[in-house]
């Protein structure tokens, strides 16, 4: 008893000083200025408007023209879009010098957010080939790469920050090969580069989102890159695999989308926000209750138990049912 009285005081106390900790923020939001990968739709597209209504000065990169002008449309002048393509080196130093040319005299980036990202083809090891996970990897890893590298002045001389988006899925491997093995390799790179910067002033932060309601996860679109996969595989692995599998594989990427993925977008933009604007940001945000109590258990369990809960859940279909 004597005990419970001593510690639940001291609990109380640090979880006050968390939850104040947590709500400290920067200031001047109108002299900082932040660059945005991947602004046409989706995560990025929402980030950019948030701090737009912060006040931030915002370089949003965009694929397309057609992003562009509709970012243009719903935004202030604070906004200035950019072209840009992260699996490309040359978009990726066309970008950094119209940054730098468009910055105040001796002023750099508060913020590069490497948001930009795919999911690539969908199947069974088996199907995918080295071009699959060269597609990926432009994006999902080398763009963050290239981006961070060549952003990377800019942010040492403002001491900013780089925050990452990776995935649930770069800490346990339960679905598409290609997406999953491109977010454990942005993992690790983000990870060194924090380690890296540690003592030059530049934070690097990790967003860790599960399942949420963006392009991402359009089942349609998820089922056609499937048929894809599928119609490219070898004639001998088509008739072993069948129709019914693949059917089997896409009723299993509507179930697992309904189930887990979350409306609340804004819940990721918020994380994003924080590691942007927090005085004591995160270096991991694990965003969505699908990553924080489902996924996070799944990872930390022995790999025995965690490969016997997901080899026999809707997460990985078996061939051998369908030959």
């Amino acid at each position: 008893m004597f005990s419970m009285i001593i510690v639940l005081p001291l609990v109380i106390l640090w979880l006050t000083y968390r939850w104040f900790r947590h709500k400290n923020t920067i200031d001047n939001y109108g002299s900082r200025y932040v660059f945005i990968t991947g602004c046409d739709s989706g995560f990025g597209n929402m980030l950019t408007k948030r701090l737009d209504g912060l006040g931030f000065n915002v370089f949003a990169g965009c694929l397309t023209q057609d992003g562009e002008e509709k970012l243009t449309l719903d935004t202030s002048e604070k906004v200035k879009t950019i072209r840009i393509d992260v699996s490309e080196t040359e978009s990726i130093e066309d970008a950094f010098n119209t940054v730098k040319s468009s910055l105040p005299s001796d002023t750099g980036l508060w913020g590069v957010v490497n948001n930009a990202g795919i999911t690539g083809n969908l199947g069974p090891v088996e199907w995918l080939t080295r071009k699959y996970y060269q597609a990926v990897f432009e994006i999902n890893v080398l763009g963050i790469v290239e981006t961070s590298r060549i952003f990377l002045p800019l942010l040492i001389k403002e001491k900013g920050r780089i925050v990452n988006i990776t995935s649930m899925m770069g800490r346990i491997a339960a679905a598409n090969p290609t997406y999953i093995v491109s977010k454990f390799a942005a993992e690790g790179y983000s990870d060194i580069l924090r380690r890296e910067l540690y003592k030059r002033g530049v934070t690097v932060h990790i967003l860790e989102p599960g399942f949420f309601q963006t392009n991402l996860t359009d089942v349609e679109r998820l089922s056609t890159a499937v048929d894809g996969s599928f119609s490219d595989i070898p004639s001998k692995l088509n008739q072993y695999y069948g129709q019914v599998y693949v059917d089997e594989w896409k009723d299993i990427i509507r179930k697992t989308i309904t189930t887990l993925e979350s409306p609340h977008t804004h819940l990721v933009v918020d994380a994003y926000v924080h590691a942007l604007t927090s005085k004591y940001p995160n270096y991991r945000y694990l965003v969505g209750n699908d990553a924080k109590y489902i996924f996070r258990i799944l990872w930390n369990l022995p790999e025995w138990l965690s490969d016997y809960f997901l080899t026999r859940t809707a997460l990985l279909p078996q061939a051998e049912r369908s030959c």
